[in-house]
């Protein structure tokens, strides 16, 4: 699975849950470790003035930030080199007089069990990553420190611009009574939009239309079942798994029949609906029940996660799956390339609706989490200046720069030393414009298209690979071609065919005591629907169940909250 995060920034970049950090800072000496690429005229103002940034300075303050971080376990790191001790840390310390200390340092199955209990100890370190539920805690417990004038004064004006392109709602998702408690870890909205993936050789070998519309997508599901093109003597429609929504999952089903579970909605009195209760899910679940019932769909989904799902279409069972822009990487391209031999020809198409309205595809925040900062943190300015060094490096990098990318050797060789990074932001609408100039580039031959753009270059230089034969840009080239799944993003943003989530406001009081057991009673129910264990009128007890059990009062809240943002 970690492969496909290396294509959301396929060469600086990744859109990728970002590293849990802390701050506790000091002055200078022995240990501290900060960024520091803020606003010189505004470093000076106020009591504490923020660090030099200048290299040549070789007076500069140093002043130290701790942190916990979670350890991802492909980072391939150099002789000598861990979480703790690398040439990203020394980048920032060398650069920016910022030291960086890391408390502690967990793997990614003990991260939030460690984050949970620290929080629950009132022990924080300076600055760290936490997801929206954790934020809510920390403001509650008041343990965070109100940010507000901290990012004002210290906020490059391009750090501050990167939050604009959404209308300001990440910004609105870190704040409290209009005061902002934490730096959103941006991504794009966008990267989470659905397309529908298709072995294009089936449908050539059995005289099919392309996906058009959901009739079509019904169409196929049933002939690759019924006619069993891989010839492996069993086949299924279209890929779908246990936990039912996004990669090889329903999310761009749903959306084909207006449905967005797991979505709020404006509904036709302007207030805002809970998508999984709405009469089009309903719709939809009865025609998954019917090719269920007609074998269509692998009938052990509920006990297989992506990856096992997966093994069937690499098995040449399954041609056809919803999943998102970079499926091709994950876990798609395992299917498709064998010994370096591309044998499975797929292509990628918008979603498809089931009458003439268009489909749109439901997209959420886009934030990977929230970078917090302890009320008891002496040099709440550095974290920003982190901040602004990754702002800085994503959209200018120089040569010597690279280290904070690819560590001592300055090129990537694969060893995914941007992870390193404590706060890693990705552009709000940076795919979703690419999409309207790689293609572009590609079918012109002309990288002077690109405008030397980092992540557009590095694909644009994939593709030339796979086009001269190295299998390993296919993935890109899926991305990226004319026609490719940017480029339908971006067909999507000019058609206005993306759904936006409309609540995105903290979890309210009723979603933290009661949305887990209705999230899972919701899985529980469209599964049984879908495996014809009930029938398709258990839907309608759902609803009314989901209602009863705290659904109400939850749809409340989020009115309330949606009143107050007026």
């Amino acid at each position: 699975m970690e492969k496909w995060r290396r294509v959301l920034a396929f060469g600086a970049m990744t859109a990728m849950l970002a590293f849990v950090s802390a701050c506790s800072s000091g002055n200078s000496g022995d240990s501290g470790s900060s960024d520091k690429a803020g606003n010189p005229e505004s470093a000076n103002k106020g009591q504490n003035e923020a660090p030099s940034t200048d290299p040549a300075d070789t007076n500069k303050q140093v002043v130290e930030l701790t942190t916990v971080r979670g350890n991802p376990s492909d980072i391939k790191w150099d002789p000598g080199e861990n979480m703790d001790k690398n040439a990203v840390y020394d980048a920032y310390e060398k650069d920016l007089g910022i030291r960086i200390k890391n408390v502690w340092v967990a793997d990614s199955k003990q991260l939030q069990q460690k984050l949970n209990m620290m929080i629950a100890s009132n022990d924080i370190p300076d600055f760290f990553s936490v997801d929206q539920m954790q934020l809510q805690q920390l403001i509650e417990a008041d343990m965070i420190m109100d940010i507000t004038d901290v990012f004002e004064q210290y906020a490059t004006e391009e750090t501050k611009a990167w939050y604009t392109k959404d209308g300001g709602r990440q910004l609105k998702s870190a704040k409290a009574d209009g005061r902002l408690m934490a730096i959103p870890l941006s991504d794009s909205p966008y990267n989470s939009s659905s397309y529908l993936w298709v072995r294009k050789d089936w449908l050539q070998k059995l005289n099919l239309p392309e996906p058009k519309t959901m009739q079509d997508v019904l169409k196929i599901s049933e002939e690759f079942t019924k006619q069993d093109p891989g010839g492996t003597g069993k086949s299924y429609g279209m890929t779908l798994h246990k936990d039912l929504l996004n990669e090889y999952g329903l999310t761009g089903f749903f959306n084909g029949y207006h449905a967005y579970p797991q979505s709020w909605k404006k509904d036709a009195d302007g207030k805002l609906a809970y998508g999984s209760i709405q009469p089009e899910v309903k719709v939809a679940l009865k025609q998954l029940q019917d090719m269920y019932k007609s074998g269509q769909i692998d009938p052990e989904f509920g006990t297989k996660d992506p990856d096992k799902e997966n093994e069937l279409v690499a098995g040449d069972k399954i041609g056809m799956a919803y999943g998102a822009f970079w499926l091709s990487a994950w876990p798609l391209e395992s299917a498709a390339i064998k010994e370096g031999k591309l044998v499975q020809d797929w292509e990628v198409y918008p979603l498809p609706s089931i009458d003439a309205t268009p489909a749109k595809t439901q997209v959420g925040l886009g934030v990977n989490g929230y970078v917090v900062i302890s009320k008891d943190c002496k040099n709440p300015e550095a974290v920003i200046q982190i901040l602004n060094q990754w702002v800085k490096l994503s959209q200018n990098i120089s040569k010597e720069e690279k280290v904070y990318m690819h560590g001592k050797e300055l090129v990537d060789k694969g060893k995914l030393y941007f992870k390193i990074n404590p706060i890693r932001l990705f552009s709000q609408d940076g795919n979703v414009q690419a999409g309207a100039i790689l293609p572009k580039a590609i079918e012109a031959k002309d990288p002077s298209l690109l405008n030397e753009n980092p992540d557009m270059t590095n694909r644009y230089d994939a593709v030339q690979r796979y086009l001269q034969g190295d299998m390993t840009g296919w993935l890109n080239w899926m991305i990226a071609k004319p026609g490719g799944s940017m480029a339908i993003m971006n067909q999507y943003l000019q058609e206005d065919r993306y759904q936006m989530d409309e609540f995105y406001g903290a979890p309210t009081i009723t979603m933290q005591e009661k949305k887990s057991v209705l999230d899972a009673k919701e899985k529980e129910v469209f599964t049984k629907i879908i495996m014809n264990q009930v029938s398709i009128d258990e839907f309608d007890k759902f609803v009314e169940e989901w209602k009863s059990l705290g659904g109400e009062k939850i749809t409340q809240e989020v009115n309330e909250w949606y009143a107050s943002q007026k």
